[in-house]
C-alpha cells in the first residue's frame, strides 16, 4: 500500500494545527510541525533563520519517512505555488498519495482564532498579532484549480 503525505494549504489561524493533531490521534500519520519542535528545542518563534533550516530537515525527514512506507502529516501552510509543487513532486517522487487539506477562512474569523490563540499562550503556538497577519494574507495564494486537480483527495475547510 502506498503511503499518504497529508499537506495542509492556509493561513496563520485557519485551524491547521487543529486538524492535523485530530488526523495523528485517528492514526492517519506521523505529524511533523516546525513550530512544534522550534519550541521544543527552546528556539523562540522570532528566530526565522532557524525556523527556516529546521522546516527543511524536517522536511527532508518526513520524506524519508514516507520513502520507508510511513504516512506523514507535514503540519506547513504552504502558501505559495512554488513551494506546493515542490511538495507535490516530491510526494510522487517518493512514491506517495497526497491527501492536501485547503482552508478557506474568512479574515474576521481569523483574526478571532489567533487573538484566542494569542492569550491562550500554548508555548507551542506561534503568536500572530493582526499586524502580522494582514502581511501574511497578502503573501498567501489560494489553490488554483490545476493544483486542485493534482493531489489524490481535496478537504477543504470553511471557517
Amino acid at each position: 500500500m502506498r503511503p499518504t503525505l497529508t499537506l495542509f494549504c492556509g493561513p496563520p489561524g485557519a485551524g491547521k494545527t487543529t486538524v492535523a493533531r485530530r488526523l495523528e490521534d485517528e492514526g492517519r500519520g506521523t505529524r511533523i510541525a516546525t513550530d512544534d519542535w522550534q519550541a521544543r528545542l527552546g528556539a523562540p518563534h522570532t528566530d526565522g533563520e532557524f525556523h527556516e533550516r529546521l522546516q527543511g530537515a524536517l522536511y527532508e525527514h518526513a520524506l524519508e519517512l514516507v520513502r520507508a512506507g510511513v504516512d506523514v502529516i507535514l503540519e506547513d501552510g504552504l502558501w505559495l505555488p512554488g513551494e506546493r509543487a515542490e511538495k507535490f513532486a516530491d510526494a510522487r517522487a517518493a512514491g506517495a498519495l497526497i491527501s492536501w487539506h485547503v482552508f478557506d477562512i474568512p479574515e474576521s474569523e481569523l483574526r478571532r482564532r489567533l487573538e484566542k490563540r494569542n492569550s491562550d499562550g500554548a508555548a507551542e503556538a506561534y503568536p500572530v498579532s493582526r499586524a502580522e497577519l494582514v502581511p501574511a494574507l497578502e503573501l498567501f495564494t489560494p489553490p488554483s484549480e490545476a493544483e486542485l486537480a493534482a493531489v489524490d483527495e481535496v478537504i477543504v475547510h470553511r471557517g
